[in-house]
């Protein structure tokens, strides 16, 4: 079984039932509620979640998603201070842009965590050298 975390991107196309990447999400997190991978996330990704789901007005979901988190398993690591300090280190020592601000942080918890991949549609983490992005 593998460590892998999850991006807040997965999270919102199942929720707001993305036609084209929704199907992917939602097998992807069925790997986590079977036991085939173990699901780490962080307390960023689900302010990213809740945010987003704000923003669209769409508060019944906000609900829908912390009860999953729960049900499901997904380990939710803290974020801490000292992620932004090493966020800030990496994105000096890795020559990227703020663009990459959030990502940089998760990264950062990934590595604390010991977790190297991610499932994520997000294809900027290809630019961090320990993180392994997975989507179909």
């Amino acid at each position: 079984m593998k460590r892998r975390f999850v991006d807040s991107n997965i999270f919102i196309y199942i929720l707001l039932k993305d036609p084209r990447y929704g199907t992917a999400c939602l097998r992807m997190l069925e790997r986590i509620e079977k036991g085939e991978d173990e699901g780490v996330t962080s307390t960023l990704v689900v302010s990213q979640v809740i945010a987003h789901l704000a923003r669209r007005g769409k508060d019944e979901a906000i609900k829908l998603f912390i009860d999953y988190i729960q049900e499901a398993g997904i380990a939710v690591m803290e974020t801490t201070f000292l992620d932004f300090v090493e966020a800030v280190a990496e994105m000096n020592r890795l020559n990227l842009s703020c663009s990459m601000w959030d990502d940089l942080v998760l990264a950062c918890q990934m590595r604390r965590g010991k977790v190297q991949e991610i499932y994520t549609n997000d294809r900027d983490f290809e630019k961090i050298g320990w993180v392994k992005p997975i989507f179909p």
